[in-house]
């Protein structure tokens, strides 16, 4: 099927929209990895960035390292700011990854046994294990170390990447801004995503624009598509955010937005 770019002044947008050639392509070739990221394990009731730091800071209260009123104080923080701050009081060694990360009501959504039946490679910024629990593996292996990435073999089909590391290793976490730095300064963080993206065709699901500034780095060489949805009333929207998109990554192929 031969793919069109989408305008915006496109509108409505499909409901089921077509899929792109370089995507089927790298699927037919073995060459795709799937980046997923925390909107997915929302689909499994997991908690958003708000819902996370809140947490944290809850447990931190009930720990008596902080007050309601130091709670009240940091409340207008964005979150991962909110989280960057309880892993300084914390010191990281009392936070209980687990118990902010499990969802306190789970769904019965199968988006992951959907994704693992896809057969590909897939590299995933979530704490959680929901992405190799699907795999059909007794101990599925759990890969979410910088060392791991050193040689890694990206066209092993079920391979699961933590880049940010997993709730079942919590000294491999990545939350804090200096831990984002860090890890990103990495020569093997640095060689592994320039191999991913210079070689394989990424499809990322369930990120934000919040979450932009964290990848933006990684894509601004590669050609990527977006996909987000939409309500009916929100034609305005659809538009300034394939602008604000195509401003941001300038030079690049300007990335798909979906309804």
């Amino acid at each position: 099927m031969e793919y069109d770019h989408m305008k915006p002044d496109t509108w409505p947008p499909p409901q089921i929209p077509p899929i792109p050639i370089e995507v089927n392509q790298a699927a037919c070739e073995a060459n795709l990895v799937i980046f997923v990221g925390a909107g997915v394990s929302r689909l499994m009731g997991c908690p958003s960035w708000d819902q996370f730091a809140d947490a944290a800071l809850g447990q931190l209260v009930e720990q008596g390292l902080i007050t309601f009123g130091d709670v009240q104080q940091l409340s207008h923080l964005p979150a991962k700011l909110r989280l960057s701050i309880s892993l300084q009081i914390s010191e990281s060694e009392t936070l209980d990854y687990a118990a902010l990360i499990q969802p306190k009501h789970p769904s019965n959504s199968r988006v992951y046994e959907y994704l693992n039946s896809i057969g590909c490679v897939y590299v995933t910024t979530n704490y959680d294990r929901f992405l190799d629990s699907t795999l059909g593996k007794d101990e599925p292996d759990l890969i979410c170390s910088r060392r791991q990435l050193k040689g890694l073999r990206l066209r092993e089909p079920g391979t699961v990447i933590h880049l940010h590391g997993s709730i079942d290793k919590p000294e491999s976490v990545i939350m804090a801004t200096p831990q984002y730095l860090e890890h990103y300064n990495d020569e093997q963080v640095q060689y592994f995503l320039d191999e991913l993206f210079n070689r394989h065709t990424v499809l990322f699901l369930g990120y934000g624009l919040e979450e932009w500034e964290v990848l933006e780095h990684m894509l601004r060489k590669r050609k990527q598509f977006v996909l987000s949805g939409f309500y009916a009333h929100q034609r305005k929207t659809f538009s300034h955010l394939y602008k604000y998109l195509e401003f941001r990554v300038s030079n690049i192929v300007p990335p798909y937005i979906f309804g």
